[in-house]
């Protein structure tokens, strides 16, 4: 039992045995013949080459006998030949050997070289090929001069291993529009995971007039995420802005070893034309209480554009609703900033500013007076959410009439109140009584006060005269004085008749 439990685990480790054997370092040497020169060149190196780095491969040559008399060699340089790929290694100045001199050379070798063409998570096993570069002048045996330069393959095949990490690479795009000023930024998150690392991912913009067009994030490691930004600034084209563009949003990212992910996003991005506001105010004006806003607009707003309006006191929104050219608002007590911001579905989002100081006043202001059979009244200053009250009450004391009107049905204008500018509120009601005396009461009610005044109203009584007899006195006179000269002259003409016939 023994025995198979020890042949099981010899078994076992045959091929973890083989890994590190693989793995290990790779030490050769070799006796080669260069013209009358015998060169002992020894080479060490990995014998895995792992895509993600780079690994230095040191190459010695001595110089151990040589047949004659040996005047110059030189050691020009190393040659590395890996499947299809080549690497020359050619130092600043030749190197002189001499007899029993040994030379090292260290060289890099990076992963374009030993694993071009690889795709992430590819093994490959080759071999490499080393190749020395040289120049000699020598005297042979026989005292013939020679002299020779080229190439001589010290290392036909060194077995080597060549693995490429399982690199994996992502990218999101974005986009995000701010307004005043009117930006657009392009937005591209990259980041790896798995194995490796990116060795650069480079974005680029075309057919925006971005401020720059090409972006590169450099290493990008596993679980490392970087961004880059393009930028578009609207509001600075001005005039050169158009209203649509075909964008298109290229990202590639390379590996260590050359291997490139490529992406392309195309967009349709449509941007909208911008337009001017400007906001007037009167200053100062009474706090809390309705003032009004000139908002004009250039261009001005179009008959089927649709836009809204948005005052802010400070960062606080006090008001929103459809864009007129002027909009009543009411601001707190203070100093401040009030910003108008106009939004449309034509044109892009426009801002302007003004400051403006309000001030609280005493006592809110209540007039009324009769025209006719109608009271008519004014409210200043007029405050959202306040209501003016209506009554009639009779002589008894007792409540004939009542109505209360919002202040969103007055009819309004400017004006000022201490000083300050505000609006008046006016507003008629129809007074529907019965005949007697009565007294008409106007309360404002702003939420905060309330102010009251009154005026007289009298309905007179009805008169019970016949249709017939509803003659004015002066005309009923003549009539009257008609009537008495013709009776009497008729009584006169029968008189003189009467006399006449005594005589006969």
């Amino acid at each position: 039992m023994e025995k198979r439990g020890f042949a099981l685990l010899v078994v076992a480790l045959i091929p973890l045995a083989a890994v590190l054997q693989l793995a290990q370092p790779v030490q050769k040497e070799t006796l080669v013949k260069i013209g009358p020169v015998w060169l002992k060149v020894a080479v060490s190196m990995p014998s895995e080459l792992v895509a993600a780095n780079e690994y230095v491969v040191q190459v010695s040559v001595l110089i151990i006998e040589v047949d004659g008399n040996l005047k110059v060699f030189y050691l020009k340089g190393l040659r590395f030949t890996l499947d299809s790929s080549m690497m020359e290694y050619v130092p600043d100045t030749p190197i002189t050997l001499s007899l029993g001199r040994a030379a090292t050379l260290s060289v890099k070798l990076t992963p374009r070289f030993f694993a071009a063409q690889m795709v992430p998570g590819d093994v490959k096993d080759t071999s490499l090929r080393i190749d020395l570069s040289y120049y000699y002048e020598a005297m042979s045996k026989d005292g013939r001069p020679e002299q020779e330069s080229g190439y001589y393959s010290a290392f036909a095949s060194i077995p080597v291993r060549v693995i490429t990490p399982k690199t994996y690479v992502y990218v999101q795009p974005s986009m995000n529009t701010t307004y005043e000023p009117y930006i657009i930024r392009f937005y591209v998150d990259v980041w790896a995971s798995g194995e490796g690392y990116i060795e650069n991912a480079r974005a680029q913009v075309s057919g925006a007039p971005v401020q720059c067009y090409l972006l590169t994030t450099g290493r990008v490691n596993v679980g490392e995420k970087k961004r880059l930004e393009f930028l578009m600034n609207v509001s600075q084209l001005g005039p050169f802005a158009k209203s649509q563009y075909s964008v298109t949003l290229t990202v590639s990212a390379m590996t260590p070893w050359g291997y490139t992910y490529t992406y392309n996003f195309p967009i349709t991005l449509t941007v909208k034309p911008v337009r001017e506001v400007g906001v007037s105010a009167p200053s100062p004006a009474v706090a809390n209480a309705l003032v009004s806003l000139t908002v004009a607009l250039n261009p001005p707003l179009e008959r089927d554009e649709q836009a809204n309006v948005y005052v802010y006191w400070g960062d606080r929104l006090v008001y929103s609703g459809a864009y007129s050219q002027t909009v009543y608002v009411a601001f707190p007590e203070g100093e401040g900033t009030v910003t108008v911001k106009v939004e449309s579905n034509k044109y892009a989002p426009s801002t302007a500013r003004t400051t403006l100081k309000t001030v609280a006043v005493a006592e809110p202001k209540v007039s009324a007076f009769i025209t006719g059979s109608a009271v008519s009244f004014s409210v200043a200053p007029l405050y959202q959410g306040a209501t003016v009250n209506v009554r009639a009450v009779d002589s008894n004391g007792n409540v004939a009439f009542s109505t209360t009107l919002p202040a969103t049905t007055l009819s309004r204008s400017p004006t000022t109140v201490e000083g300050a500018a505000a609006l008046q509120g006016s507003g008629t009601v129809p007074l529907d009584l019965s005949p007697g005396s009565y007294t008409i009461v106007v309360t404002y009610n702003t939420g905060s006060a309330s102010r009251s005044t009154s005026v007289a109203y009298e309905v007179p009584g009805a008169t019970a005269q016949l249709p017939g007899l509803m003659i004015p006195l002066p005309v009923l006179a003549v009539v009257i004085a008609g009537v008495a000269a013709a009776i009497a002259t008729l009584l006169l003409l029968r008189g003189r008749r009467g006399s006449g016939g005594e005589e006969e």
